[in-house]
C-alpha cells in the first residue's frame, strides 16, 4: 500500500475528520461524532464506513494525486487546511440532465441496493450527485423529468417533492462516495452537524470544480477532499482556542504532499523572521498563493514566537484583504440543504 494510501486508511477510522465530494455549488459531506455507532468494512482496493445518518467508500486508486493546503481565513488571525485527493478531470462532463441509473448496485449498505438511483444532472468531471430512492411519487416525477434540467421550470416542483420526501443523496467521483440518509431541513432550518448535502445555483453556474482558494494544479480535479481536525475550530466549526498539537499534525500532512511553491515560501519566509531580516526589504511573494502561504507562516510564527516577534512583519504584510478568500463552500454549514 503506497504511503499515501495508508493515510486515508488510518484517516476514515478517525471521527475528527470530515470528508466532502463536489464541485463548486454541488457537494456532499461526511463526517461522525466520536461516541457514534458505526461500522466500518474493507475490501481489495476499497474501505468504507457508515452511520445511521451517512456512509462513505474510499476506493484505494495509486494513480490518485494528494495535494495538502492550508487557506487564508478573512479574520485576520488563523487560517484552515484541507488534503484534496485529486484525479485528472475528464476531458467531457456527464450529463447536464436528470436520468436514471438504475438500481443503486454500489450502494454502501446491501439493503438499498434494489432502489432507483437517479442522477440530477449538476455534477461536472468526475463528480456526480444522485437521489437514491423507492418512493414511487418521487420516482415518477424524476422519470418525468429525465432529459431536463432540475433548475428548469419543470424541475421546480420535483426539487420542492425532493425536499418534502428526503431520499438519500449519494455524491461519488471515481475515488469515493458519500452517502446521506439524514432528513433534509426545511427552508428556515440549519443543516445539519453530521452528513448533509449542498446545491448552490448561483455557484454552479461559475462550472468550476474547485473553490478558487483551493491551489489544484491545472487538469486536476478534487475527487475526495479530506478535512483534518482544524486547529482554530471544533467539529461544529465553532471557535476554540489554538490547538498546536492538531497544527502540528498537519504539519506533517504538507511536509509529505504540500506543494513545491508553498513549500518554498513558508521556508524562506520562516527564514527571513528568525534571522531578524528587515520585512521592508524582504522579497514579498508576487503570486496570490504566494502572499496567502506568506501570511498564513506569519499566523503560525506569531502562535509559535508570540505576537511580538512578528508584529512589524504582520502590520506591513496582513493588514490588507486584497488576496482573501470567503469560506469555501464546503463545510460552512450556512446554506440551505438542497436536495
Amino acid at each position: 500500500m503506497l504511503p499515501f494510501q495508508q493515510m486515508l486508511s488510518t484517516a476514515i477510522g478517525d471521527p475528527r475528520n470530515a470528508w466532502s465530494i463536489g464541485t463548486f455549488g454541488a457537494i456532499g459531506e461526511f463526517m461522525r461524532d466520536g461516541d457514534e455507532r458505526f461500522e466500518r468494512s474493507r475490501t481489495e482496493g476499497a474501505e468504507q464506513v457508515a452511520t445511521a445518518r451517512g456512509g462513505l467508500r474510499i476506493f484505494l486508486r495509486e494513480e490518485a494525486v494528494p495535494i495538502a493546503y492550508d487557506t487564508l481565513s478573512a479574520d485576520g488571525e488563523t487560517w484552515g487546511h484541507a488534503v484534496a485527493l485529486c484525479l485528472p478531470r475528464p476531458a467531457q462532463d456527464g450529463a447536464s440532465t436528470v436520468s436514471c441509473l438504475g438500481p443503486d448496485g454500489g450502494a454502501l449498505r446491501r439493503e438499498d441496493r434494489d432502489a432507483l438511483l437517479f442522477d440530477l444532472g449538476i455534477g461536472l468531471g468526475l463528480v456526480r450527485m444522485c437521489v437514491r430512492t423507492r418512493d414511487a411519487e418521487l420516482g415518477e416525477a424524476l422519470r418525468s423529468l429525465e432529459g431536463d434540467s432540475l433548475f428548469s421550470r419543470r424541475g421546480a416542483p420535483v426539487m420542492e417533492l425532493v425536499r418534502r420526501t428526503a431520499p438519500h443523496r449519494i455524491v461519488f467521483s471515481s475515488l469515493a462516495r458519500i452517502e446521506v440518509y439524514a432528513p433534509i431541513p426545511g427552508p428556515t432550518e440549519s443543516s445539519p452537524s453530521g452528513p448533509h448535502t449542498h446545491v448552490l445555483p448561483k455557484l454552479l453556474a461559475a462550472g468550476r470544480t474547485h473553490g478558487a482558494n483551493a491551489p489544484i494544479p491545472g487538469g486536476l480535479q478534487p475527487a475526495l477532499m479530506l478535512y483534518p481536525r482544524s486547529p482554530w475550530r471544533d467539529a461544529a466549526g465553532r471557535p476554540t482556542p489554538f490547538d498546536s498539537g492538531l497544527d502540528q499534525e498537519f504539519e506533517g500532512f504538507l511536509a509529505s504532499y504540500g506543494l513545491p511553491d508553498d513549500k518554498r515560501v513558508r521556508a524562506a519566509t520562516e527564514a527571513a523572521v528568525l534571522r531578524g531580516a528587515d520585512p521592508a526589504t524582504h522579497p514579498w511573494p508576487s503570486t496570490r498563493r504566494g502572499r496567502t502561504q506568506a501570511r498564513i507562516t506569519l499566523r503560525r510564527l506569531a502562535q509559535r514566537l508570540g505576537s511580538k516577534a512578528v508584529a512589524e512583519w504582520r502590520a506591513r504584510y496582513d493588514r490588507s484583504r486584497e488576496d482573501d478568500e470567503p469560506a469555501d463552500h464546503a463545510l460552512t454549514g450556512h446554506s440551505a440543504e438542497v436536495p
